[in-house]
């Protein structure tokens, strides 16, 4: 007992509710600002430069997501590994996970950096950057990804704070990366009149610090647990392996982002025009905003159900799922109403007013994609939670069919039949049939 920390003592029978708060709201709060930060950006650019650069923009984040996704990969698979191996009291195991994940980021992000800045006039190309979007797409591109390793060091060090039971610590850091974000990107695209390169030099330097901060935190926090400090670790093949099989669903969600955006700005681009994309990419920020709760609530409680379950308090990880169900469907209602009958007022935020043709498509977007928020918290919890106990192939199972399987084939088969509504209900009817299957695994899981 000795060796077990307050922190440890805390997740293991602290009273449930507090705990939820403790751990569920730095981790929305995070989302939020996180989700503002992506409005922000939109803003700056469709205001201060033009709706082309928004879509400019849109067209290279697959870029930005895929490689940040195997970040979130690492970072996620090991907070889960080394929380639950915290509960079991095995803190080798858990020192050793995160060495293995700390040296895999690193190779990752290096790697990274130099293949996209070598090849960015390329990826664009594929991406359907067409003449009129090129250079803005490539200006982003060469502004934002050379500081992945901060990036990625700025993932990986808020899920360890949160690991190690510092979820305010990483919260606090988030938000000051975003409000500096925001105010570089003032300056850099309004002040020094740099475009898009200066939107995601804004982006790529202000979460490189952002990765500083919290790998400062993290150093100084872990040390006060002897346990996990003094315990024999160092980088194991194998425990990468396990990394990246059980962060793999939440990465899926990364990628899955990067490709189906790329889907939604082929098929728009053929069906639309550069209107529709432009169109896409204010839904985009809109719906970010609105999951952003459910996935603070669903990410915030990874290592709280983690450590319980290593621990095998499966009654408390019970009563968690609940409270986080619960939160998720409120919020869920909330933003359905907010998106169906105040849609084209918040759309037209984003653009001046003479656009009319981008504004009605924003619009008629918003009201169809209002529905996908029925289902999706339900769906983001249950992923969350079989990442939580190490069961990476359900999580995958759910991650891949609202986020990649199904919305893929409906982006490439609805609009054949419905024009630009049906690329708009790709996403709700995703959802709505993935909230079926989940909804059987998690009863299956949790009450067996």
């Amino acid at each position: 007992m000795s060796t077990i920390s307050r922190t440890e003592l805390q997740l293991a029978r602290g009273r449930l509710l507090p705990l939820f708060i403790r751990y569920a709201l730095p981790g929305v709060l995070a989302m939020v600002f996180l989700a503002l930060q992506t409005i922000a950006d939109g803003f700056i650019v469709g205001r201060l430069i033009s709706a082309d650069a928004l879509a400019s923009v849109n067209i290279a984040a697959p870029v930005y997501g895929i490689v940040t996704a195997v970040s979130m990969i690492i970072g996620v698979g090991t907070q889960a590994q080394v929380s639950i191996n915290m509960g079991a009291g095995e803190y080798s195991k858990a020192r050793t996970a995160y060495l293995s994940g700390l040296a895999g980021l690193a190779f990752f992000a290096v790697c990274g950096t130099l293949f996209v800045n070598l090849n960015a006039e390329n990826l664009a190309s594929s991406l359907g950057a067409d003449a009129d979007l090129l250079s803005d797409t490539v200006s982003y591109i060469h502004g934002v990804m050379p500081w992945l390793l901060g990036v990625a060091a700025h993932i990986f060090f808020d899920n360890m704070l949160k690991a190690i039971g510092h979820p305010r610590f990483a919260m606090l850091v988030t938000v000051s990366t975003i409000v500096l974000n925001i105010i570089l990107s003032l300056i850099f695209v309004g002040i020094f009149d740099m475009g898009t390169l200066g939107a995601g030099m804004g982006t790529g330097i202000s979460f490189t610090l952002g990765g500083a901060a919290s790998a400062i935190l993290y150093y100084a926090n872990s040390r006060k647990n002897t346990g996990f400090k003094e315990a024999p670790a160092s980088f194991s093949i194998k425990a990468l392996r396990h990394i990246f099989y059980n962060g793999s669903s939440e990465g899926l969600s990364e990628v899955a982002y990067a490709v189906t955006t790329f889907l939604f700005n082929v098929t728009l681009m053929k069906y639309v025009g550069k209107e529709g994309v432009s169109a896409f990419t204010i839904i985009n920020y809109l719906s970010y905003f609105g999951i952003s709760i459910a996935l603070g609530v669903s990410t915030g409680m990874i290592p709280v159900i983690s450590y319980n379950h290593g621990a095998g308090s499966i009654k408390r990880v019970r009563k968690l799922i609940a409270m986080s169900i619960k939160t998720n469907l409120f919020c869920g209602l909330f933003f359905f109403l907010l998106f169906l009958l105040f849609g084209k007022a918040i759309c037209g935020l984003f653009i001046e007013a003479d656009n009319a043709e981008v504004l009605n498509y924003a619009s008629r977007g918003a009201f169809l994609t209002a529905f996908a928020f029925l289902f999706n918290g339900f769906n983001i919890l249950s992923s969350s939670y079989f990442t939580a106990i190490d069961k990476a192939g359900h999580s995958l199972l759910i991650s891949s069919l609202r986020g990649l399987l199904l919305l893929s084939i409906f982006i490439v088969l609805l609009p054949k039949c419905l024009g630009y509504d049906g690329v708009m209900l790709a996403m709700p009817i995703a959802e709505a049939i993935t909230f079926v299957i989940a909804s059987a695994h998690l009863r299956k899981y949790l009450y067996r």
